[in-house]
């Protein structure tokens, strides 16, 4: 899971570096709307994938301590 989400985030990045190079922020109106809105789902999808690979370490962390004070508890409770 964690390097789809790795390779995802850096095909997502290499659309938007090659990308910009190609969008027209200066032609007309239509042209413009287009380039700002597929810059912005870029950013997104970046934004998403990286925060998805940032977030996913502690969460483990997390259920990994869960775990360990659910059996502490249910040893407690079994005696």
């Amino acid at each position: 899971m964690k390097q789809r989400l790795f390779i995802s985030f850096l095909l997502s990045m290499t659309m938007l570096i090659y990308g910009l190079e190609y969008l027209p922020f200066n032609g007309s109106m239509i042209d413009q709307v287009f380039s700002w809105a597929w810059t912005g789902l870029a950013v997104l999808v970046i934004s998403g994938n990286g925060l998805h690979l940032l977030y996913h370490k502690n969460q483990q962390r997390r259920e990994a301590v869960l775990v360990k004070k659910y059996r502490q508890v249910r040893a407690k409770v079994r005696g």
